[in-house]
């Protein structure tokens, strides 16, 4: 980054300094409550599971077994255990970039106050993922995914217990850094467009979408009348750029950080188009 870049970061992150920590607040009640609880059990999951793959065979029982996990997980210990494959393919990325499913059978149930819909939103969410991968493997020319050094290796419960928490930190530090991107961003849309700001509050709700799903979402469901259903299942398939750089912490030597998004994109663009016909 730029030295004077950072500079007018650190000046707007001073000036608008209450609304930034107002925003990482949001942001770290969001992961305490929902997050944390679900994530991490499945990140020590993503480290005990044997990796090994001696023959063609085991390989493949071993990309269905991921893409199994990854519907179960979600990111980023999903993105994990990619990783640990040695013949793991790109498409992979695909299907594990996904989310957990207790955010859609939980916290948007909770939140719309309709568990059906939010049942529906899940398997709309994993079939558009689906075919994410099948898109990306038939068009998009494959790169071989570098495994992670010494995967092959048995890792104990102690060892996988620290490797997870450590991963946490990452996905906190991810949700808290575009969650103050989000709220810094309409302060300053505030202070200076203020009649703008106030007529345009579903678009900003989408904004911080964009960037951080967790909160993003809540706001978008209390920008709208009722709840936009397809574009929520356009945006959590997209994930926000939150999930993005939570994944890249676990594959960022296995893919190019562009494709990656690109996969997010595909996956937004395909549940947006079934959204709308199964929420018309």
């Amino acid at each position: 980054m730029p030295v004077w870049l950072a500079g007018a970061c650190v000046a707007v992150l001073l000036a608008f300094s209450t609304q930034a920590m107002q925003a990482a607040q949001t942001a770290l009640h969001v992961f305490v409550g929902g997050v944390l609880p679900a994530l991490f059990p499945m990140s020590v999951l993503s480290r005990l599971l044997p990796a090994n793959e001696k023959d063609e065979h085991s390989a493949k029982r071993s990309m269905l077994c991921t893409a199994l996990f990854a519907f179960a997980a979600g990111s980023p210990a999903a993105a994990q255990r990619v990783g640990t494959l040695a013949q793991a393919q790109e498409w992979l990325y695909a299907l594990t970039g996904v989310m957990s499913p207790m955010f859609f059978t939980g916290t948007l149930a909770g939140w719309t106050g309709n568990a059906d819909a939010a049942r529906r939103m899940l398997v709309l969410h994993w079939t558009g993922a689906a075919l994410t991968a099948l898109i990306w493997k038939c068009l998009i020319r494959q790169q071989p995914v570098r495994a992670q050094p010494c995967t092959d290796q048995r890792v104990s419960l102690p060892s996988a217990i620290g490797i997870a928490a450590q991963s946490m930190l990452g996905v906190c530090g991810a949700m808290m850094l575009f969650s103050v991107a989000a709220g810094v961003l309409r302060a300053v849309l505030e202070r200076l467009l203020p009649v703008w700001t106030a007529k345009n509050g579903a678009l900003l709700s989408i904004v911080w979408a964009v960037l951080e799903i967790g909160g993003g979402a809540h706001a978008v469901l209390q920008a709208f009348s009722s709840p936009p259903y397809a574009l929520l299942s356009a945006l959590c398939a997209f994930g926000g750029l939150s999930i993005w750089m939570q994944n890249l912490l676990s594959c960022a030597q296995s893919i190019r950080p562009a494709k990656l998004l690109g996969m997010r994109m595909l996956h937004g663009a395909l549940c947006y188009g079934l959204g709308l016909l199964i929420f018309p």
